[in-house]
């Protein structure tokens, strides 16, 4: 059962963090080489996505963005916005809700262990607990610079604004959320990942991808921070 569930977990991701970024960048490269040259390019991308835990779509996805931002005819669409005087406003938002969002999310947690509910840690936060000093860095950046950059792109950019064309703006925040709460496969950070995907539908709209991008990456940051102060904690207490 824990196999079948690994193999899900990798095959949402796959299809839904990778693909989507492999289907826009096709376009840039259908005019330069054959189906079959595109076919194999496709296989070799899925097969080190795999083991490299998302660093082609995110490079994708930054090739995606340096060529939209050279587009002058795109420099204020939502992909492209500056935040220019909006960047303060954006990260005192993002420093309040990470900090409400803590303490709901840790009251929420002792509830739950109060009825006898085993709570678990994502799988990216046990791998770090278990990482040595190089793997914890790698772990860090995917966290911190991969995650914001590759999921907002997908999560608002594609779908959300994918929805938006089909049904009400919300919701087609609550659609997209709840799908970007559920690939994070994990019970106690449900609510926060999910309120983070509504308000970086908000921030989207209201500033653009690159202020959903400071929201999740101070989210991120500031979770990480905490995972490595916790770690080296646990290291100089067994010292």
């Amino acid at each position: 059962m824990d196999l079948f569930i690994d193999i899900l977990k990798e095959v949402s991701i796959i299809l839904i963090l990778a693909v989507p970024p492999w289907i826009i960048f096709r376009k840039y490269l259908k005019e330069k080489v054959n189906q079959i040259v595109l076919f194999l390019l496709f296989i070799i991308y899925i097969l080190s996505t795999l083991f490299t835990q998302n660093l082609l779509p995110f490079l994708l996805v930054f090739i995606i963005l340096i060529r939209e931002n050279r587009k002058r005819e795109n420099k204020f669409s939502s992909l492209t916005r500056p935040l220019g005087r909006n960047k303060f406003e954006v990260i005192l938002y993002s420093l309040s809700f990470r900090f409400i969002i803590t303490i709901i999310t840790v009251f929420i947690g002792i509830v739950i262990q109060s009825f006898g509910y085993k709570l678990e840690a994502q799988q990216i936060t046990n791998m770090f607990f278990e990482a040595g000093a190089i793997q914890t860095i790698w772990l860090s950046l995917i966290a911190v610079v991969f995650a914001p950059v590759l999921e907002e792109y997908v999560f608002r950019h594609i779908i959300y604004r994918g929805l938006c064309k089909k049904v009400s703006k919300l919701m087609a925040a609550i659609l997209s959320s709840a799908l970007f709460m559920l690939l994070h496969f994990n019970l106690i950070s449900s609510l926060a990942t999910f309120t983070l995907g509504l308000i970086n539908c908000r921030f989207y709209d209201k500033y653009g991808y690159r202020a959903a991008v400071v929201n999740h990456f101070i989210f991120n940051l500031l979770s990480t921070a905490i995972m490595i102060y916790v770690k080296v904690a646990n290291v100089n207490i067994g010292v």
